[in-house]
């Protein structure tokens, strides 16, 4: 039964967007340049709290059978619990990702950035609203603060090849895309450019359309499978989350730990219903920042 495969294969990629942050509220000053190298566990709390429940609920179910001296079968809707369950897991899996980030200071208040971890690459820009605290240049002095707050905008291109159907021989991919829309909005203070707090509630849209041809043989599953296994042309999810974090070091390196969480909604049509693949996701991550270049900046007006 090649369909479910197939099912899961082309969802997979639809799945764990990088949810870390790895900077603060203050922009870079112009022509400093800061690179950050890290690594971030994606959790899936729902999808596995999901699944577990799921095996237990029919583990009790078997035993009492057995205790019972009936035979145990699962009904319809058992199976597309339990089949619903593990696509949830398989869409969004755990697992680590490697990343690692440019950023670049533009002009006074605005820097931007570009990210690649390994499952996709992210462009952004990030501006400056307001400013508390010391005026500063490149960096911050012993005994100085800076208090910031800035608003992001970020789009990811993710990257899917098809050996595995290839491999299945089921169909050729060649129209297969996604894409997060990203916008934080980042809080933050600094200590001395020693210790930095910050936060990061954000916002993210995906949307991964399916190739046509893939969406052409997935109807022809029920025949072969003994039910709709129809996948949907376009799936889109949202998350809404935010970022906490500390970072700690002097001027030009610093080590950066953070914890994002949040829910994602995600509801295509699978089985011939609406199916929830949503849920909480936790993604905790480090990363070592090194800052270097740039000329003192000069306070803009106001600030």
């Amino acid at each position: 039964m090649r369909i479910l495969p197939l099912l899961i294969l082309a969802l997979t990629p639809g799945c764990a967007s990088t949810l870390s942050t790895q900077q603060t509220a203050r922009t870079l000053a112009p022509g400093q340049v800061q690179v950050t190298g890290g690594m971030g566990a994606f959790v899936p709390v729902g999808a596995l709290v999901r699944v577990v429940d799921a095996g237990i609920e029919q583990g009790e179910a078997a035993r009492d059978a057995v205790v019972n001296d009936r035979p145990y079968s699962l009904s319809e809707e058992d199976q597309q619990e339990l089949l619903t369950a593990g696509v949830a897991l398989m869409v969004a899996p755990p697992g680590v990702n490697p990343e690692l980030m440019v950023r670049v200071g533009v002009v006074d208040r605005l820097d931007v950035g570009l990210r690649y971890s390994g499952i996709s690459l992210r462009g952004d820009l990030k501006f400056q609203l307001a400013h508390g605290g010391d005026e500063v240049g490149r960096y911050l002095e012993l005994g100085q603060r800076s208090f910031d707050m800035a608003l992001g905008v970020g789009v990811s291109k993710h990257f899917f090849s098809s050996p595995a159907l290839d491999v299945l021989e089921v169909v050729e991919m060649n129209d297969f895309s996604r894409y997060d829309v990203e916008v934080p909005l980042y809080l933050s203070a600094d200590w001395g450019d020693v210790f930095k707090l910050y936060a990061a509630p954000k916002y993210i849209y995906s949307r991964t359309r399916l190739d046509a041809r893939l969406v052409d043989y997935s109807q022809q599953g029920k025949p072969v499978s003994g039910f709709d296994a129809r996948l949907p042309a376009t799936v889109g999810s949202h998350f809404v989350g935010s970022t906490l974090g500390i970072a700690v070091g002097y001027r030009y390196v610093h080590l950066f730990a953070e914890v994002t969480g949040g829910y994602f909604r995600s509801r295509p049509q699978l089985f011939g219903m609406e199916r929830n693949l949503g849920g909480v996701t936790v993604m905790p991550s480090v990363g070592l920042a090194i800052r270097a270049g740039g000329s003192d900046r000069k306070p803009a007006a106001g600030r």
